[in-house]
């Protein structure tokens, strides 16, 4: 049922050895604190689609958030294109569960905005958002404001600011877990569909063992805090990926079976 996660040339991120305790003092190398992520190892392959599951608490997102250089690690290291992270990594995209969109602005400044950070000019910057806001299906949308949209248009927003910045890298931190579950689904097929036109590196967290499924070509489950690689798994579906086909299939029963014994195990562990 298991692959575990093997060295690979092609692979873009790197995680080596990599431990973080929040509250430790002196930064990188400290102790004390709170454990959250334990000699952790893991690569990721090019343009390869990769779920985080785990229980809540167990570090999915602090992991997520070291490979954005959004943490750093109290030990070991995070390398992406064989260069050590050190701080915000200008090569990955975030998509955030709360939309973190910038309520006095139009969708068209909100997808813009990432590439006006990185100075290019006006009339680029705004044709390329354009194309974003067109490709997730908000054309006719570029002058409403947050306000004006529903959750799942918002969380549209948050993907076409991610893809307009054109990074190697997406990182996607639960950005369906706050939509009602037709809008998931819808949300779930887009970003598949998205995806295999542009085909470049997703680390994705989520709690839904469903959708970690339908999503990955590899899903790593985390172990309780402080979290641990405990598997990784790959999911031999094709591609492209017709969620409703899939979940027809005997495998992927069979899949969401073994991940909720695992699940299941580990929070009885947990409790005793």
């Amino acid at each position: 049922m298991s692959s575990v996660a093997s060295a690979d040339t092609s692979a873009i991120i790197q995680i080596k050895d990599m431990s973080h305790a929040y509250g430790a003092q002196g930064g990188a190398g400290a102790q004390g604190g709170t454990l959250a992520l334990s000699n952790v190892n893991l690569e990721i392959r090019r343009n390869e689609f990769v779920t985080l599951l785990g229980p809540s608490g167990c570090g999915k997102t602090t992991l997520m958030r070291a490979i954005g250089g959004l943490v750093t690690p109290t030990s070991g290291r995070v390398l992406v294109n064989g260069r050590q992270v050190r701080g915000p990594n200008l090569d990955c995209a975030i998509v955030f569960q709360n939309f973190a969109l910038m309520p006095w602005a139009s969708v068209l400044q909100n997808v813009a905005f990432g590439l006006e950070m990185r100075g290019v000019g006006k009339e680029e910057r705004l044709a390329k958002a354009r194309d974003a806001i067109a490709q997730v299906g908000l054309k006719g949308f570029e002058d409403k404001y947050p306000k004006q949209l529903s959750g799942g248009m918002q969380q549209r927003v948050g993907l076409a600011r991610a893809l307009v910045v054109s990074t190697p890298i997406m990182l996607m931190d639960e950005p369906f877990g706050a939509l009602d579950q037709q809008t998931r689904r819808y949300m779930q097929e887009e970003l598949l569909r998205i995806w295999q036109q542009d085909q470049r590196s997703v680390v994705f967290v989520t709690h839904d063992m469903e959708e970690a499924i339908l999503l990955a070509d590899r899903v790593v489950l985390m172990s309780n805090r402080p979290g641990r690689i405990e598997e990784v798994i790959d999911i031999g579906f094709e591609r492209p990926r017709n969620p409703e086909e899939v979940e027809r299939l005997p495998q992927f029963v069979e899949l969401k079976e073994y991940l909720w014994n695992r699940l299941k195990q580990m929070h009885e562990m947990s409790a005793a």
